[in-house]
């Protein structure tokens, strides 16, 4: 393109936009569009335009807009990028709820979801236009021409928005169609495009299982000619969203739009009588109804979805992201001890500073006044301090010792939602909140260990550790334990254990497999309880184990508390015993 030719073309999309934003209210601000050329595109987009999420900017491959002949169509193509702002899906938070729900849709072709929701949304945008906005969305699709016949999805798409405008047959999805199963799923597709008008997020699974019906294999699905037609959405580089790992109706089974009653209304076998309990069953999808409490993603399915985001694409980063929103709503009070009033510093008077002294000691405004020449011993003046005793007690934080089994009895918490590991979370985020160090340590077999490095307060380092997995033998590291609390044993002690120093309360989190710690070469040893009695905080086992089991447990673990979590449900109990118990311990201790 020729320079004088594109900056005409530059000036006339340049103009367009405030018709652009018009189209979806006159109180609608956003800065101008991108103009560039195809050569500088992100990476990975292969489209003519796009919307950036992050950033809120629309783009423009102008000499791409030029090559396909869209040129005098200025204002249809900006007002469907700001749609992406405005309707579908908005936010980076929607954008991830709709390419989830895409996935379930999908079942075992959720490779195709990011492509999937944005072609989704692009129907829900182009739909609003051409009908409110008047503008000519299906001129477009004419200037780019009808699909290639193999390519179902585009043909099916192409069908829809004949039916949606009224539009005679074959006039976008070009001659060859309808073929009776295309035509079929183009009419319900075409009604969850109106059902789902104003709900980008509540349709978006049952498109999903609309479109498995007709994707064929991967090799066989010319996917390069749907990227090039759909505008590309950039979600990468923003912050994780929250409630995406904790939100069950993200999970929810998908619903078929020819069984959804908001699509179709009479589905047989439902009494539509009752309208709000119909719009119900189509909110929150199909499924047995149990008194197990709903649960949202997988870990697994929560790191692809971050991953297809361009958000995260460590499965560690992910599964930490999993488990710390997962655990925020059962945070339980940890203790903390109450110690003797802090003394309160009071100024004194100045003496002489001299050579050898710390240097961070001299004051300076002091000794400036004294004399502009600064002579150590001579000019120089450090600040004297008194202390007067305080009147508020201080309160120290308990620490959190906490150790995990990742054995091959226990699943892959990066992999599978484990009550285990989100039971050790909550252990550890609760004592961090409050202010405690927690050192969180991973076992498996002999010499398996992983962890923190000591006791921290951060936050990332210690769900690092609860979240890693061996998935070998078992074998407690009982030596790791010792050197902690009784300062003997290969390992060097890494915190103060003596009569003044933090009280600290020691966690296990396993199942059977913590017989390992109070037995060595299969006699019984009584160091885990003399480490428990140096630690001077308490002492947890949180055990995978049934309520039958847990009383042969109980006996072994002496002054040890004994939890059992086993399932989803049994957490919440799990975190409200938890509470009570410390509290009941500090409630003792101070009296």
């Amino acid at each position: 393109m020729r320079a004088e030719e594109r900056q005409q073309l530059t000036a006339r999309w340049d103009a367009a936009w405030p018709d652009a934003l018009a189209a979806w209210g006159s109180h609608l601000r956003l800065s101008g569009p991108e103009l560039i050329r195809v050569t500088d595109r992100p990476q990975g987009v292969r489209s003519f335009a796009w919307f950036n999420l992050r950033d809120v900017r629309v783009s423009i491959a102008l000499d791409l807009i030029k090559q396909m002949g869209l040129s005098d169509l200025p204002t249809e193509i900006l007002a469907h990028e700001v749609g992406h702002h405005v309707l579908a899906p908005g936010d980076l938070g929607t954008a991830a709820r709709v390419l989830i729900r895409m996935r379930v849709g999908l079942v075992d072709r959720d490779d195709l979801a990011p492509v999937m929701a944005n072609l989704w949304s692009d129907l829900l945008i182009n739909d609003r236009l051409q009908r409110r906005a008047g503008l000519r969305m299906d001129e477009v699709w004419r200037r780019i021409g009808p699909p290639r016949q193999q390519d179902t999805i585009m043909r099916l798409v192409m069908r829809a928005d004949e039916l949606l405008w009224s539009l005679p047959t074959g006039s976008l999805a070009g001659p060859d169609i309808p073929d009776r199963p295309v035509e079929r799923e183009a009419q319900l597709l075409a009604r969850a495009v109106r059902a789902y008008a104003d709900d980008a997020v509540g349709g978006a699974a049952g498109f999903g299982a609309l479109v498995r019906q007709l994707v064929p294999d991967p090799e066989e699905m010319p996917m390069h000619t749907i990227w090039r037609v759909v505008c590309h959405q950039e979600e990468d580089g923003g912050g994780i969203p929250t409630g995406l790992a904790s939100d069950p109706s993200l999970a929810a089974p998908a619903l078929h739009p020819s069984l959804d009653p908001r699509v179709v209304p009479s589905v047989p076998g439902l009494d539509v009588a009752d309208e709000s309990e119909v719009s119900d069953l189509a909110d929150q999808g199909s499924g047995p109804v149990t008194n197990e409490q709903p649960h949202g993603l997988e870990p697994a399915a929560y790191a692809a979805v971050l991953r297809q985001l361009g958000l995260e694409s460590d499965p560690v980063r992910a599964a930490i992201a999993w488990y710390a929103e997962n655990a925020a709503p059962h945070l339980v009070p940890f203790p903390s001890t109450v110690s003797p009033a802090h003394p309160d510093p009071l100024l004194a008077g100045l003496t002489d500073w001299d050579v050898g002294e710390d240097l961070g000691a001299i004051d300076w405004p002091g000794s400036l006044v004294r004399s502009p020449v600064p002579i150590p011993g001579v000019t120089l003046q450090r600040r004297e301090f008194l202390s007067d005793a305080g009147t508020e007690p201080d309160r120290v934080p308990v620490d959190l010792d906490l150790y995990l089994d990742s054995s091959g009895s226990i699943p892959d918490p990066r992999r599978t939602r484990s009550p285990l590991a989100l039971a050790g979370a909550i252990m550890a985020l609760s004592a961090l909140r409050a202010g405690a160090r927690v050192q969180a340590t991973t076992w498996s077999g002999h010499n398996e260990v992983a962890g923190t490095d000591g006791f921290t307060e951060n936050a990332d380092e210690v769900l690092a550790a609860v979240v890693a997995y061996f998935g070998g033998s078992t074998s407690f590291p009982l030596e790791h334990l010792v050197a902690t609390h009784l300062g003997t044993g290969t390992q060097e002690r890494p915190r103060e254990t003596s009569e003044t120093g933090r009280r600290c309360h020691i966690a296990v989190v396993s199942d059977s497999g913590v017989n390992s710690m109070f037995l060595r070469n299969r006699e019984t040893t009584s160091e885990a309880a003399e480490c428990l009695v140096a630690a001077r905080g308490g002492g947890s086992l949180i055990l995978n184990l049934s309520q039958q089991r847990r009383e042969q447990y109980v006996e072994m673990a002496g002054d040890y508390d004994v939890y059992t979590v086993s399932t989803w449900n049994d957490l919440i109990p799990f975190a409200r015993d938890f509470a009570a118990r410390v509290w009941d311990l500090e409630r003792t201790e101070s009296r």
